[in-house]
């Protein structure tokens, strides 16, 4: 559920949410924590969403725990303990987004194996 429908839903206003589950300061931070290089950022974009159909306001078509698990192992490569923990892989995908101008995430309601939906 995105945070537009829970604040509909349950009549929270979307501020809260955020400050909420991401925390009230320093949202972006969590980019340098996980520490991707320009390169690896490309390729969690090309990973997750069509840059070359939509460069702006882009989609995924990979769920929060396929790409989750693609930058942990791109980080791996660098630091073979690295994992996010708790909701430091949320909280990573929401600033990731909000660089990149990611508008959507795609959903699998069904546990994904691995193999591609569609």
């Amino acid at each position: 559920m995105r945070f537009t429908q829970a604040s509909t839903k349950y009549g929270i206003p979307k501020g809260t949410l955020y400050d909420n589950i991401l925390g009230k300061s320093k949202r972006m931070m969590i980019l340098e924590e996980a520490g991707l290089d320009p390169a690896e950022e490309t390729a969690v974009l090309e990973f997750c969403c069509d840059i070359s159909v939509s460069p702006y306001n882009r989609r995924t078509k990979k769920s929060l725990n396929a790409i989750l698990n693609f930058v942990e192992q791109l980080r791996q490569k660098r630091d073979p303990a690295f994992v996010f923990t708790g909701l430091s892989g949320f909280r990573w995908w929401w600033a990731f987004c909000k660089k990149h101008s990611i508008v959507s995430l795609y959903f699998n309601d069904e546990n994904e194996n691995g193999a591609d939906s569609s």
